[in-house]
């Protein structure tokens, strides 16, 4: 197994647990999908009232569900997820690539005011009714892996991509900012920000390599 997209559902933001998991395989010579993997799980943190509120999984949906040691995603070489980076830390950073449509979205469409899956999907594929059907269950993480790939297949085309070991690489480039997300700076070219900035960020307990790696480049 190369490549499966993936999502998770948590009890909040700060070293969550997972509730809710899923999975698909995709295949890398037809781009298609296998059946879907998804799975709920008893949490031992509670849940955030804020997370609740956007996936709507309440504690009585769990109580008779596997325990969080009984979660596990298959070997794989590549996950791929819109901001993949939360699930993978929700998971307890396995040894695996990551490829992150939130990142491809940025680099196809930095014209876009909003790089969300929702904001996406409504981009790519127009404010419609079948659209908006489409999103009504969204962030459910078995809806989810699916609207990943309804924009993965339009973004790989326009990005002019056609391998799974392509993607990764045009991923990994697109991870590295142009513009500064966040902080006083938000908004700006990263070749403007100013060296002081950049050396107090670096002395922060908490970075982003890859906002590390925009800064070193010249």
């Amino acid at each position: 197994m190369r490549a499966i997209i993936l999502d998770t559902e948590t009890t909040g933001i700060k070293d969550p647990d997972v509730v809710e998991l899923a999975w698909v395989q995709i295949n890398e010579e037809t781009w298609s999908l296998a059946p879907v993997f998804q799975q709920y799980y008893k949490n031992d943190k509670p849940i955030e009232w804020g997370a609740m509120s956007t996936h709507h999984i309440i504690p009585a949906m769990l109580v008779d569900k596997p325990g969080q040691d009984k979660i596990q995603i298959p070997m794989a070489e590549y996950i791929i997820g819109h901001n993949i980076d939360f699930d993978w830390k929700a998971l307890k950073q396995p040894q695996i690539k990551r490829i992150c449509t939130l990142a491809l979205s940025r680099l196809a469409h930095p014209e876009c005011d909003s790089h969300s899956l929702s904001s996406m999907m409504y981009y790519i594929h127009g404010a419609n009714e079948a659209t908006r059907t489409k999103l009504k269950n969204a962030h459910s993480a078995a809806a989810d892996i699916l609207l990943c790939y309804d924009i993965l297949i339009p973004l790989m085309e326009k990005l002019d991509i056609h391998s799974l070991d392509q993607l990764y690489a045009v991923s990994e480039d697109a991870r590295i900012p142009r513009i500064m997300q966040f902080g006083k700076h938000k908004g700006q070219p990263i070749s403007e920000v100013p060296k002081g900035y950049r050396d107090w960020y670096r002395r922060q307990e908490e970075t982003d390599p890859y906002v590390l790696m925009a800064f070193s480049r010249k």
